[in-house]
């Protein structure tokens, strides 16, 4: 009713600005004709109670920030430093500036997977000691992995003085560890829902057993260069970068190396907010990466188990919410000092990305603000 309110004025005030002022009083114009003056100036309040939110965010966010629908950009915007304790204007963070995308990265070590069994180099139910022979547990097969079912034991808990803390561990050091040392597992296969780092670290080397090449070369060429990613990297191949942040906690304090770091596939990806667009375009919108019907596995909910439904719904290395704010496939990432969110809606082609090296929180509930706003709530 307020928004009505304030539109009549508008229009009667003769300070109409969404199109122009009507020829004819209010009342002598056709209902079609009024109907789309009052969507018109709805969309008008619209756009900009979402832009008044998003330079909110930014007053408070480092980093970079996207919000479009489909292709067509409705905001975007960099802010702040590539490292906290340097403000000069060459250490500001830029459209080419790098972030670590932690979990986010799980979506492309997923799309690996299923590229490969979409040209039935491998099949989902197969068990993981197919391709990992000396692997020490049992009936854990790749759809348990990818779905995070398998029970495997979370490897950043593991103690960390059984490590060589000053070199990066490698996904085929941790494999051996498991085979040397084998953790206890947290439940049975297939049993229960559990979100566990391991299981991506093991199919990014699923992924070299198959294609005989790195996991970064393989990556690169199968899932980045057909989505057009740009600038997108690992870590591993950071040494070759120069415009790439560090990450910081919520104290300012800058994130120094960490041994697990080098583990990649659960995390471990770096890339731009504007190539993490191209990636939601080409991979769950075009299907320029996979068929429509293997991406489609990827974002329905495929951890439904037999005992009752999950705390929360993952498809193949993206998370799924159905609620007020509709269908949303979506995935977060924290790790050193990064955070990070992409959200896409299907029904409405909503693409929200936030990618920042600060843990200041910034971002916490912004997605959920922009929703209400674009649905009216």
């Amino acid at each position: 009713m307020l928004k009505l309110i304030v539109f009549l004025h508008i229009i009667f005030s003769g300070f109409y600005t969404p199109a122009e002022k009507p020829p004819l009083p209010l009342a002598q114009l056709p209902i079609d004709e009024i109907n789309s003056l009052f969507s018109e100036a709805n969309q008008q309040f619209k756009n900009e109670a979402l832009t008044m939110e998003l330079e909110h965010l930014c007053e408070n966010l480092n980093g970079s920030v996207l919000l479009a629908f489909g292709n067509e950009l409705f905001y975007r915007k960099d802010v702040g430093y590539k490292r906290l304790a340097n403000t000069k204007p060459e250490n500001n963070i830029d459209a080419e500036t790098l972030f670590e995308l932690a979990s986010m990265s799980k979506q492309f070590t997923a799309a690996a997977i299923l590229k490969l069994y979409e040209e039935k180099r491998l099949d989902l139910h197969d068990d993981v000691t197919l391709f990992l022979p000396h692997f020490p547990y049992k009936n854990i097969t790749l759809k348990h992995l990818l779905t995070h079912t398998s029970g495997l034991p979370e490897y950043m808990d593991f103690p960390e003085k059984d490590f060589n803390q000053k070199e990066p561990l490698s996904n085929t050091q941790l494999e051996s560890y498991l085979e040397r040392v084998k953790p206890k597992i947290l439940f049975q296969p297939g049993t229960k829902y559990k979100y566990i780092n391991t299981n991506y670290a093991l199919l990014a080397l699923i992924v070299e057993k198959i294609t005989q090449e790195s996991f970064e070369q393989y990556v690169r060429k199968e899932i980045f260069k057909p989505a057009g990613l740009q600038f997108t990297c690992f870590t591993t191949e950071l040494n070759t970068k120069t415009n790439y942040a560090k990450g910081h906690l919520s104290d300012r304090s800058e994130r120094p190396f960490h041994f697990q770091n080098g583990v990649i596939g659960d995390k471990g990806a770096y890339a731009t907010v504007d190539d993490i667009y191209r990636w939601v375009k080409a991979y769950l919108i075009d299907y320029q990466v996979l068929p429509k019907s293997v991406v489609e596995q990827a974002s329905q909910p495929q951890n439904k188990i037999l005992k009752g439904e999950p705390p929360e719904y993952y498809g193949y290395g993206l998370r799924i919410e159905e609620g007020i704010n509709g269908y949303l496939i979506y995935h977060g990432g924290l790790w050193r000092g990064f955070q990070n969110n992409m959200v896409y809606r299907p029904a409405d082609g909503y693409i929200f990305i936030v990618l920042s090296n600060f843990r200041n929180r910034a971002m916490v509930g912004v997605n959920t603000k922009l929703l209400c706003i674009i649905d009216g709530a």
